[in-house]
Parts: C-alpha cells; sequence; structure tokens
C-alpha cells in the first residue's frame, strides 16, 4: 500500500468496502462550505480511479445513521466526513470560525484525523478543518491504490511538524501563471503540505515601482488575492515572503532608488545573473531604506490572510562594504545588520504580523542571535548533502523557534540533483526531530534564470512532505512510491530514471553560463576569475561528458516509453524531464567543443561540429520556448534567449 506521508498508525483488518454509485458522501453538520469543497474533490477522485458518482448530502451523523439510511431498496454505504467537537467549529454551515480557532487552525492537534474503514462505511473523523481535510487525502490515495474495494483498516494520523512548508521562488526569472501557481497548491496540498511561500525581490507590481517590476511580467495584487484564497481552502497557509535587505538588484539600479544602494557608485556593465546574485544590499543606516521597505510591506500585508511575513534578509553580501564602511568599522557589521532589522521587526509588529528571518547572518555573526526577539522565528537553510548540525542546534540553544531548510536543488541546473536533495531533506529531516524545530520548508531556488523547470522539484518536493509528516520513516518515500502515487506509473520507475537522468551531467547549466559570460569579457565577481573559470572547463573530464550523452539519450528513450501509461494530467511534467534531457545532452556536447576547439584540450572526439551544434540548440531552445509559456508568464525568458543565442553566435564564430 503506497500512502504519501505514510500515516503515524495504520492497522489493517478484514474485509473490503466497495464504493458505487449508491453509496453516499455524508456531510456531517459539523462540516462547513471549505469541507463540502473537498468532498467534491473526493467525488471527483471516486469518479476518476473507481468509475463511481456518489452523492453528497449533509446531516447530524451518529452511529446509527447508516443503519437509518439503509433500505431494501437503497443499501446506501456511507463515506462520512466529519469534525470532533475538539475544534470548536459551529455545527451551523456558513459560520465563520471563531478567533480561537483561527489562532490555532494550523496546530498539530487541529491537523489529526482518524480513519476507518469497515465493510459499511467510512468514517473521516477531523479534528478541526484541517485534520478532516488531511483524511480525505488519504483516503483519495487508498482510492489510487485500491480503486472501488478499500481494503478495511483504522488509521490515527497526525504531523510530527506543524509547519510543512514549500519555498518557491518567483523572482529570478520565472513568475508563474496564476492557473500554475493554484496546481502547485492542489499538488502540495495533497501530500499534506501546508504552507507556500513565493520569494519575491521585483517580482510584485508595487503601484509606485513600475520602473523596478517592468521588465519582468510580474504577480499582481488580484493574482495574489485569488492564489490566497485559493490555497485557504486546501488547508495551505500562502505566508508573504519579501526581500527586504540583500538581494535588491533590480529596485537598487534604478534611477528612483538607487541613491539607497550601499555603494556610492553603480558600475555601467550588462545584466549578468552573477552580477545579481552577488550585490545589490540597501544602505542600512539610511532612514530612507527602512521607509522603502515599509512602504512595500504596507502594500503587501492586507493581501494575505497569513498571521506571518518573511522579511528574508539573508545574503546581505554589500553591508558595510561602501558608505557604511567606517560606522561598519566602529561598531561592526553584526551591529549594523541587527539596527535595520530590528527596524523590520518592530513595524511588523506594529502590524501584529509574526516575523520569519533566514538564519545565515544570524549565525554569520552568532553575538547578535541573542538581541533577536524570541517570537521571530529563523528559517535555518543548509543545502549539503550531509549539512552540518552547529547551525541547527546554535539557533536552538538560543531559544528561537526554527524551521529547517533543505532544497529540492534545481538552481543553477537544468534537471534538479535529486541524489542532493533527498540525501539534504533527510539530513534536515533529522535535525528537526533532534533540535524540535517547529516545520520545514523545502525551499525551490532560481539562480541563473531559473532555467529548470517546475517538473524537476517534484520528487523532491514530494519527498519533503513525507518526511516533514512523519520524521520517523527515514527514506520514505521511495522513488517507486512516488512514481505510483504521483504519476500513476505502476512499474515504479519513472522517478528512479529521472534520478539517474540528474546524475549524468559533466557539463549544466552554471557552467554554460560561466563560460558565455568569460567568452564576452563579463565581470562574473565572487564567482571567480576567467583564468578560474577555464581551469575548471578544463579539468572536466571530456570522455565522461561523452558516455553521460550517450546515456542521457538512453535514458530519455526509457523515460519517453513510459509516457503513455502515466496520468493524463502529469504527462506535461515528463515532457518538461524529456525537454530538460534534451538539453542537458547538447550541454555535454558543448562541453566537447569547448575543449577541442578553444582549449586545445583532448576531446574523445566531438559529437557535433560547432555549427551543427548551433542549430540543434537553436531547435531545443524553441521547444524549450513551449514548456516555459505552458506554464509561466514571459517574465524573463528572453535573458535565457540572449545567452543562448549568444552561445549559438560563438560556435559559429569559431
Amino acid at each position: 500500500m503506497v500512502l504519501i506521508p505514510f500515516p503515524q498508525k495504520l492497522e489493517e483488518s478484514h474485509g473490503t468496502f466497495r464504493i458505487s454509485d449508491r453509496s453516499l458522501i455524508y456531510l456531517d453538520t459539523s462540516c462547513d462550505y471549505a469541507d463540502f469543497e473537498a468532498a467534491l474533490v473526493l467525488q471527483s477522485e471516486i469518479l476518476r480511479f473507481a468509475g463511481a458518482k456518489p452523492a453528497i448530502t449533509r446531516g447530524k451523523y451518529t452511529d446509527d445513521t447508516d443503519t437509518a439510511l439503509k433500505t431494501p431498496a437503497y443499501p446506501t454505504n456511507l463515506i462520512v466526513l466529519r469534525k470532533s467537537a475538539r475544534s470548536g467549529v459551529s455545527a451551523s454551515a456558513g459560520k465563520a470560525p471563531s478567533s480561537a480557532v483561527k489562532a490555532t487552525a494550523n496546530s498539530s492537534a487541529q491537523q489529526a484525523y482518524k480513519l476507518t474503514v469497515d465493510p459499511d462505511a467510512i468514517v473521516i473523523t477531523g479534528t478541526g478543518s484541517s485534520g478532516l481535510y488531511y483524511g480525505i487525502q488519504t483516503l483519495r490515495q487508498l482510492i489510487r491504490n485500491s480503486g472501488a474495494h478499500i481494503p478495511c483498516l483504522n488509521i490515527e494520523d497526525r504531523p510530527s511538524l506543524e509547519y510543512r512548508g514549500f519555498y518557491h521562488d518567483t523572482t529570478r526569472g520565472k513568475v508563474p501563471t496564476t492557473e500554475t501557481l493554484k496546481e502547485l497548491a492542489d499538488r502540495l496540498s495533497f501530500y499534506k503540505i501546508n504552507q507556500l511561500q513565493l520569494y519575491m525581490e521585483h517580482s510584485f507590481a508595487f503601484r509606485d515601482h513600475s520602473e523596478i517590476w517592468t521588465d519582468s511580467d510580474p504577480l499582481t495584487a488580484e493574482e495574489i488575492l485569488i492564489l490566497d484564497e485559493y490555497c485557504r481552502k486546501r488547508s495551505v497557509e500562502l505566508v508573504p515572503s519579501l526581500s527586504t535587505f540583500g538581494h535588491l538588484y533590480h529596485a537598487l539600479i534604478s534611477r528612483s532608488f538607487r541613491h539607497l544602494n550601499e555603494y556610492d557608485k553603480i558600475p555601467e556593465r550588462p545584466f549578468t545573473w552573477t552580477d545579481r546574485m552577488a550585490h545589490y544590499t540597501l544602505d542600512a543606516s539610511a532612514p530612507e531604506s527602512l521607509e522603502f521597505v515599509r512602504q512595500m510591506i504596507d502594500e503587501f500585508i492586507p493581501l494575505f490572510t497569513s498571521n506571518k511575513f518573511n522579511i528574508c534578509c539573508d545574503e546581505t553580501f554589500d553591508l558595510g562594504k561602501g558608505k557604511n564602511s567606517s560606522l561598519a568599522a566602529e561598531i561592526g557589521e553584526c551591529k549594523l545588520y541587527l539596527y535595520f532589522v530590528r527596524g523590520l521587526i518592530e513595524h511588523l509588529k506594529s502590524r501584529k504580523k509574526k516575523v520569519m528571518m533566514w538564519g545565515d547572518i544570524l549565525l554569520k555573526y552568532p553575538e547578535i542571535i541573542s538581541e533577536i526577539p524570541k517570537n521571530v522565528v529563523i528559517l535555518n537553510w543548509n543545502y549539503a548533502a550531509d549539512a552540518n548540525e552547529d547551525g541547527f542546534r546554535k539557533i536552538s540553544e538560543s531559544g528561537l523557534k526554527q524551521y529547517v531548510c533543505p532544497g529540492v536543488q534545481g538552481w543553477n541546473r537544468l534537471l534538479n540533483d535529486i541524489d542532493t536533495a533527498t540525501a539534504n531533506i533527510g539530513t534536515l529531516a533529522g535535525y528537526a526531530k533532534e533540535y524540535n524545530a517547529v516545520g520545514m520548508l523545502n525551499t525551490d531556488w532560481g539562480d541563473f534564470g531559473h532555467i529548470n523547470l517546475l517538473a524537476g522539484s517534484i520528487p523532491g518536493a514530494i519527498f519533503g512532505a513525507g518526511l516533514s509528516w512523519n520524521l520517523d520513516r527515514q527514506g520514505h518515500p521511495t522513488d517507486e512510491e512516488i512514481s505510483v502515487m504521483e504519476y500513476g506509473d505502476r512499474s515504479g520507475r519513472i522517478v528512479g530514471l529521472i534520478r539517474e537522468l540528474s546524475q549524468q551531467p559533466v557539463m549544466d547549466w552554471y557552467d554554460v553560463v560561466l563560460w558565455y559570460y568569460v567568452s564576452c569579457g563579463y565581470d562574473t565577481g565572487p564567482y571567480g576569475s576567467a583564468e578560474h573559470i577555464m581551469d575548471r572547463l578544463s579539468a572536466l573530464d571530456a570522455a565522461a561528458a561523452k558516455t553521460a550523452y550517450d546515456r542521457i539519450k538512453e535514458l530519455t528513450g526509457e523515460i519517453s516509453s513510459l509516457l503513455r501509461d502515466i496520468y493524463e494530467d502529469r504527462k506535461n511534467d515528463i515532457i518538461e524531464i524529456i525537454c530538460a534531457a534534451d538539453g542537458l545532452a547538447l550541454f555535454q556536447a558543448l562541453l566537447l567543443v569547448i575543449k577541442e576547439k578553444i582549449l586545445d584540450k583532448p576531446s574523445a572526439g566531438l559529437i557535433f561540429s560547432p555549427d551543427e551544434l548551433a542549430v540543434k540548440l537553436e531547435y531545443w531552445f524553441s521547444g524549450y520556448k513551449a514548456k516555459w509559456r505552458s506554464r509561466n508568464k514571459e517574465s524573463e525568458l528572453f535573458r535565457i534567449k540572449e545567452v543562448i543565442m549568444g552561445i549559438c553566435g560563438l560556435l559559429r564564430d569559431i
């Protein structure tokens, strides 16, 4: 039996419950309209996987309700959805929950449920609306396992971690459409993820900031409002997340706000992803900097029903290195950082919001950890497969609450590194248990233009969902389990093949971009000098790249052969994976050209001549654009185009 996440307690018994058109989805009077919408989703699931469409009704459920409803002419089998009295939800439909219930809606207790299956009835009892919703997701998965004949069993379940989130980059190149974000919310909630954060620097249409967002196809206030409501109905909290200190490239190169940059002068140079990632921190001592951020926060807050706000405040690389160099020398960079952050915290406290922030700078300056208010939640990230526990221990010892924050490892890549992702998530799940973290926030970044497509992030997102709900199930869900449940691949092979595909590249997008920038004479800053980058490319194994090319093509064929057996609504994922595979194969061919024709190194023989490779890259990018546009706004696709077309020009000049 495949269930993701796997319940804390499951006991199987004898017999089955048969779902038919005469079954009845019975909403107890403890349920409200949001629960009715979840019942409609359950009804659709039954029709799709069991071939029946039970009617939905509502009434007061007692232990003898199923007997009372049965007649010889209509032998009803009930699927009962109810909430226990402890949830505090009124029995009257349509009434809003009390403020006390709102305040505890995401507590672990409110997310608990019981699911019993016997030959005559299925009963799901949620402690609250979230618990009932999660019980329904488990029943949906049982139906995917067994169709119309559900095995008798008893489940008692609740999450290990109160908060289980997914952090999606919507600012470093790719802005999803509203429909894509809704799809993401559906897919996350199916696996009991209860928090979604969208990372934003310049990709929201603030009213007075058109100069900043005009070329990025930003998300709008209306789109956020729509998404927030959509998420709430699926027990997902949409938490605002805004870069408020570092990583403010587009604001700090603008004519209107460049005076707030830590550096007095901004060099005139072409746009590069390396430059955008490495600089652009606010002048921490300027009152106008704080006011600039406060105005953004105040415009952003009303769009979300969440009581939380992530101010980010990570990677303030330029802090104290420009205008504030003298002040930083006098009081220390750490105090300068603390001054600005505490100003933000106080502002959000006045707006009655709970503050979240990344923990990297606090760990860099541990002497200021004790000066962060105890009601601030630290988002503690470490993306190494064998991440060290020291940072998690330090935050735990400080008394601050923390989320552990692993990653799905898609940044700077065309396809996510699934090996590193699952190892990293598993390691941090262990630290979550050891150091009493309150949550896990699994991150999906988009460095270097966010070339990686959404499909590559899904296996890691599901793996994180399974572990964050049940910390005692290390190593689960397996690739086979994800293959079956998410993609409908009864062979259990598809995710394992994608994992193997992700292991192949010798040269990936990171090296492709840096080689192109060096070839154009662009400054690559902290990513290394031109000499360093070319030495790195020289060290890459040409024979391994040629072998990787061949294996990528073989794996692409195997993955394509499974496409016919994949759920119809997941075929687009596999098409995206195939597109990524085709690009990775060409990147290996590019490395051979670079080594032989530019570095004058042995290349084990070219796969394509430079001219042939240019043509193949152009055709590949034409297909890639279609995949991008199927799920995203145009946003910054033009920047990826500039790199790919630039590379094709370089190839033709060889």
